[in-house]
């Protein structure tokens, strides 16, 4: 089972997918490449006509590589319009949430954890107070989650066997203080930022 799970997650973390969309302006095809790791994965047809005879000579406007995609743009610049989907930016909360869902599977034998609306608004939480104590600095907030999580290890067995989001929420300056305490009252900062 856990062969599976390693298989899993890095299927989750190594593949990086990317969406590129295709007019064909003759025929007034729109399509959507998409190429996982750099490598064509699938192709979609959202509108238009794309009969058997299109799609013999597909290979001639989509590359097997997205390395090569340049070269096509050129090459086909009267006969196709080429645009890439943009990906969205990481929010702070998605920054969060991927620190803390690293941080449950190393704390739980690679088993991830389950993740509910309850959850998210505590992760929203911690999310807030930290930028608080930062005086809104999403940079130092985010620092301080990862070094409360890194430094999860020197807290109480009791705590150290919490790491369920929403009690993390609510013993949240318990844990701060006992970080701060173990590591010999090692705080930094000013009015406007705190760093444990």
């Amino acid at each position: 089972m856990e062969v599976l799970l390693l298989q899993f997650q890095k299927q989750l973390v190594g593949n990086m997918n990317t969406h590129h969309n295709i007019h064909l302006i003759k025929t007034k095809t729109d399509l959507k490449v998409t190429y996982r790791d750099g490598r064509f994965l699938q192709i979609k047809k959202l509108r238009g006509t794309l009969n058997a005879e299109m799609i013999k000579y597909i290979g001639y406007v989509i590359p097997p590589e997205e390395k090569d995609l340049d070269a096509f743009i050129q090459a086909n610049k009267a006969k196709v319009i080429y645009t890439s989907e943009k990906k969205a930016p990481v929010t702070l909360y998605s920054q969060f949430n991927t620190t803390w869902f690293a941080f449950f599977r190393k704390q739980n034998n690679n088993i991830p954890p389950k993740f509910t609306a309850a959850d998210g608004n505590a992760l929203k939480q911690i999310i807030s107070y930290l930028k608080e104590i930062n005086g809104g600095n999403e940079t130092a907030a985010l620092a301080n989650w990862n070094l409360l999580l890194n430094s999860w290890d020197s807290l109480s067995d009791f705590h150290q066997a919490q790491t369920d989001l929403k009690y993390i929420n609510s013993k949240l300056n318990v844990i701060i203080r006992e970080i701060i305490r173990k590591n010999g009252n090692n705080t930094s900062g000013d009015n406007s930022s705190v760093s444990i």
